[in-house]
């Protein structure tokens, strides 16, 4: 927010486009850094700039003369004259800034600190802090969807992976199919890509609790493969697969896709398998042009 207000009080008023140029290059942003983006897509300084900029008018600090520009108030000026970082505490001074908040905290069990202020990590925005919260979910669900795969007998677990294939979108067009308790030479699952079969994938599932897939393994499958006369193949396993499987399925001339535990797991939540939405939350924006049609 400090450097909101310094290119503020060098020159006001400014757009938003101009602002954001003006702050990066204050304060020294580099190419990496200008090229950042968050989940939403949009650029992370220009998300920074922007909700200090909402802050910084909430507290008075700067005004809106127009749609899409801002420009130093008197208030803005006073704290530039202190020369001390604008944080939340020094906001929440203001009666109008704390109504602001106030109205922003009803309703949620956790607030979101502002962006530059002293109880920030690393002046996150909203938006910044809620994928922040997504991803840590996501990976605590992670984490569980693994324990249930490894309590899986090994029936249930290929199953479960045909399921997660099809999903995909694999065998859409033809059939998935549960091999390994026909015997067929251990493969686990075939996939046909059209309906007379002629497109095969084939597949092999191990449920794996501890010890990764090593490149015997691997050779075994390509192995198998090739009696099969088949060129493609999937492995997957619950564990983790060594360097050298991973590199003897690169020198396979069959075309062959290792997929671990949690490549495995990140594709059940990607595809809504054995996981159910439990909310949805949408974040909303003001729409300045229906106003302006008014």
């Amino acid at each position: 927010m400090w450097p909101v207000l310094q290119a503020l009080g060098n020159e006001s008023p400014l757009s938003l486009a101009d602002l954001y140029s003006t702050v990066a290059t204050a304060v020294g942003l580099d190419e990496a850094e200008l090229r950042e983006i968050i989940p939403s897509g949009q650029p992370r300084y220009k998300n920074r700039i922007g909700w200090a900029a909402v802050y910084l008018n909430k507290a008075r600090a700067i005004d809106r003369p127009r749609r899409g520009t801002y420009a130093i108030a008197d208030r803005g000026r006073q704290l530039l004259n202190e020369g001390e970082p604008v944080t939340e505490t020094r906001l929440s001074e203001y009666p109008e800034y704390r109504e602001f908040m106030e109205k922003s905290k009803q309703g949620a069990e956790r607030r979101v600190t502002v962006p530059g202020s002293d109880e920030t990590s690393g002046g996150a925005s909203p938006q910044e802090a809620i994928a922040s919260a997504a991803k840590e979910l996501r990976s605590v669900l992670e984490a569980d969807l693994l324990e249930k795969l490894l309590a899986l007998d090994p029936y249930a677990f290929e199953r479960l992976v045909l399921k997660v294939l099809g999903a995909m979108g694999y065998g859409k067009d033809g059939s998935l199919e549960s091999t390994s308790k026909s015997g067929d030479g251990g493969i686990d699952g075939i996939i046909s890509q059209d309906p007379l079969g002629l497109d095969r994938i084939y597949l092999q599932a191990k449920r794996f609790a501890g010890s990764p897939v090593g490149s015997k393994d691997v050779q075994a499958f390509m192995g198998v493969l090739s009696m099969s006369h088949g060129d493609r193949g999937v492995f997957i396993t619950t564990s983790t697969f060594t360097e050298s499987a991973r590199q003897a399925a690169e020198k396979s001339r069959s075309r062959i896709e290792l997929i671990d535990g949690q490549q495995l797991v990140s594709l059940m939540l990607n595809h809504e398998v054995g996981v159910q939405p439990e909310s949805v939350t949408t974040i909303y924006k003001i729409d300045d042009d229906f106003f302006e049609d008014l």
